[in-house]
């Protein structure tokens, strides 16, 4: 399993890999310490998300396309009041 990456790396990742960065997925990983795989699936999400490399010049990324997917997960059983509480003590 690929270890999690922070948004700021996501965003050199997808630069480097764009026309503008123009770097192979190789010379990213030797960079960066990442796997091809993680740059990949990295770079596909932007993609997939409304990055457009050659419509966005200059080069613009948003939150959107580097943001972490929500997570699945079994909701909390506790009420906002009793969070609140917890927190308070």
């Amino acid at each position: 399993m690929a270890r999690n990456t922070d948004i700021a790396t996501r965003a050199v990742v997808v630069f480097l890999k764009s026309p503008a960065g123009g770097k192979t997925t190789p010379e990213i990983a030797e960079i960066m310490g990442l796997s091809k795989r993680t740059i990949n699936d990295i770079y596909a999400r932007a993609l997939a998300r409304g990055f457009d490399p050659n419509k966005d010049l200059p080069l613009n990324l948003h939150d959107e396309h580097l943001r972490d997917a929500a997570r699945s997960g079994r909701p909390s059983k506790q009420t906002n009041e009793k969070q609140q509480e917890v927190i308070a003590k």
